[in-house]
């Protein structure tokens, strides 16, 4: 593992683990919003599932560029920041179909049996899907500091 990223494959394990993203947004004020959030990487993109009347929906309606973290529970060194642009591309509205199969993967894999009986019980309230394609990843893989920290001039290379 370099310092300062992991490699593709890394990178993919690591989204693909049940550990809670982190959803930054900006208000109507233009302030940043963060939400600790449930979510899917399908290999391109960041899945959501949204509560319907969940308050950052506007923030992305009005302005989709967002910020999204990751970092492994068990070892703080493995990070990743996405940015990106969300999309709301199904909702409000009940869980079937599609929402309703990320739902249950999702439920399952954060929170297991519970989970599911969750997803049964509240089928019936709207939910909009997100997909957010990341415009830029960056990565942390290593406690060791990256070499644009130690170089010496001022500045450094950038």
């Amino acid at each position: 593992m370099t310092a300062g990223g992991l490699g593709p494959e890394e990178l993919d394990a690591l989204l693909r683990r049940p550990i809670l993203g982190r959803l930054a947004t900006l208000d109507a004020e233009g302030y940043p919003a963060i939400v600790p959030i449930w979510f899917e990487w399908d290999g391109t993109a960041l899945l959501l599932l949204v509560r319907g009347r969940a308050r950052f929906l506007a923030d992305i309606r009005r302005e989709p560029r967002v910020g999204f973290s990751v970092v492994a529970d068990d070892d703080p060194d493995l990070r990743v920041h996405v940015r990106g642009r969300a999309q709301i591309v199904a909702g409000p509205a009940p869980l079937e179909g599609e929402t309703l199969a990320l739902a249950r993967r999702l439920a399952e894999r954060y929170e297991g049996p519970a989970g599911l009986e969750y997803i049964d019980a509240s089928q019936s309230l709207e939910r909009c899907l997100v997909r957010i394609v990341p415009d830029r990843t960056t990565s942390w893989g290593s406690p060791d500091w990256h070499p644009r920290y130690l170089d010496p001039s001022p500045g450094g290379p950038g």
